[in-house]
């Protein structure tokens, strides 16, 4: 089994991230015992599909690799945002969201760890992962579910956080 830990955000409005890979599953946690939500993604007809959150206060995952390429979808039809990831060896580049609304993704992968941002230097959000063995499709998925559960976070806490 290879475990994933990480950390999106600062000390105090972070997030802590941490995940278990048996080869067909990641289980995990996006957040403190009592303040986040699990994380359940595995391998399904062909694609990547799991759940972050409960029934009633979460979203689904859907994924395929395609091409060096990560096609991820979180949410449902009506409240879903897409990110799309290109792979090289370095790490991963890409956009989470819409034209206007989304942001851009940075990953930069050294060995077993993962570093990277999420959006501009100035309105944007760092990120750091130890892989261990986990595939880097993986830890993408990990990562841009993180955002959005942070983002989320961020924006019903208002202008004062």
């Amino acid at each position: 089994m290879s475990v994933l830990q990480g950390r999106l955000g600062g000390f105090t409005a972070g997030l802590d991230l941490n995940g278990d890979w048996d080869g067909q599953q990641l289980r995990g946690r996006v957040g403190t015992f009592t303040d986040g939500q699990n994380v359940v993604v595995g391998l399904g007809q062909g694609a990547l599909e799991g759940r972050v959150g409960s029934f009633t206060d979460g979203f689904d995952v859907r994924a395929e690799v395609v091409g060096g390429q990560l096609q991820l979808h979180l949410g449902g039809y009506t409240d879903g945002l897409d990110a799309v990831l290109t792979f090289t060896p370095e790490g991963a580049t890409g956009r989470y969201g819409g034209y206007t609304d989304g942001v851009d993704i940075a990953l930069n992968r050294d060995a077993e760890e993962v570093r990277g941002r999420f959006g501009s230097f100035t309105q944007g959000v760092d990120i750091r992962l130890d892989l261990g063995d986990v595939p880097l499709p993986l830890a993408a998925i990990m990562a841009v579910s993180a955002y959005r559960v942070w983002a989320a976070r961020e924006q019903t806490a208002g202008p004062s956080r």
